[in-house]
């Protein structure tokens, strides 16, 4: 099997030839491979070079993109100011909505730019490269998550209990807007969008907030992308499975399920979503990216992994990866250790 016919094979719950390998890798490998961390994040032949050499050295079943687009590229067109440093992530200085009396000028913005035409002409060099054996994913966010990053964290928190008519008016505006660059990812050649609901997840708002002003547009750029002919992926840390969470994934047109951090020590077990959901979709596993790999030893780090693979010994369905992104200040020892142990792992679905 080449990486494209394992990973789809896996989603359509059959068994595979070996365990998936799909870490979220794209920021140490921006580092170790990335001529700048910064350029390797954004597009064009930075990106390209860091991604081929992170397969060669590491045979991984995806490429990885997306952390610079949605930290940085996609808060920028929609009107917040953003700063690019050279070894940090994008960082949002000023955020776009500071009340809704700003809402209407979203609407009306352009969806270009030319940090946009060049992270798509990454990818667009990436599908050329990789010539169909290996799929492309590309981190992506909900509208509420998007809202959340042109508003501020706070003051969303706030605007629930103060002025939720205007989450769900920005959220309104920004379906299409999502569905817009969803599109234009999937022309360029994007085969999996993994959502990063890094700000609807239960251990920032609760079930009943998340039924109230996250499902419906939610559903709506899910959907809308999967006919568009993306496999979408939700991540979410926190206990989906207790709160209900799943339930509601479990209504998109979801191609599989991507669990995360419970606290910063410690993930979802596995077994919970997989007794969960059974057989009836796809579950990525959820190494903790914040503990042994990132400031433990090569064998505290190989212990570990080999623990993740053993819990899904005989499970169909079952992709290996972290509980969400990995840290750029991982030492390339520790990660050619779990990657040894996917790799070498004795496996039968």
């Amino acid at each position: 099997m080449n990486s494209t016919e394992r990973m789809q094979t896996a989603i359509e719950m059959k068994p595979t030839d070996r365990i998936p390998n799909v870490p979220f890798y794209e920021a140490p490998i921006c580092r170790y491979f990335g001529s700048s961390f910064r350029d390797a994040l954004l597009g064009g032949q930075t990106m390209v070079d860091a991604h081929l050499a992170a397969l060669e050295n590491y045979r991984f079943d995806w490429v990885m993109v997306g952390m610079g687009l949605i930290g940085g590229i996609v808060p920028e067109i929609l009107g917040c100011q953003v700063t690019y440093p050279e070894n940090e992530f994008p960082k949002i200085e000023q955020t776009a909505i500071q009340s809704a009396n700003d809402i209407d000028r979203i609407d009306k913005i352009p969806i270009n730019s030319q940090k946009l035409d060049l992270f798509l002409e990454g990818i667009r060099m990436l599908k050329i490269e990789l010539a169909g054996d290996v799929p492309i994913a590309c981190e992506y966010i909900s509208p509420f998550t998007i809202a959340t990053r042109m508003r501020g964290t706070n003051e969303i928190m706030s605007d629930f209990y103060q002025e939720p008519t205007l989450i769900h008016a920005l959220q309104d505006v920004l379906v299409s807007i999502d569905i817009t660059l969803g599109a234009l990812l999937i022309e360029a050649g994007v085969d999996y969008i993994f959502y990063g609901a890094d700000m609807e997840c239960p251990l920032l708002i609760s079930p009943q907030h998340y039924r109230t002003f996250v499902h419906t547009p939610t559903c709506t750029v899910v959907d809308a992308l999967a006919e568009k002919g993306a496999k979408v992926l939700p991540h979410m840390c926190g206990p989906i499975v207790k709160a209900g969470i799943v339930d509601m994934l479990l209504e998109m047109s979801i191609a599989g399920i991507m669990p995360g951090n419970l606290t910063q020590e410690s993930v979802l077990p596995l077994k919970t979503l997989k007794d969960k959901i059974g057989d009836r979709m796809a579950v990525f596993d959820n190494l903790n990216p914040n503990g042994a790999l990132l400031t433990g030893t090569v064998q505290a780090v190989a212990a570990e992994t080999r623990h993740h693979l053993e819990t899904a010994r005989g499970w169909i369905g079952y992709l290996f990866s972290t509980a969400g992104t990995t840290s750029p200040a991982i030492p390339k020892e520790n990660f050619d250790a779990m990657n040894h142990e996917v790799l070498d792992f004795q496996y039968t679905a």
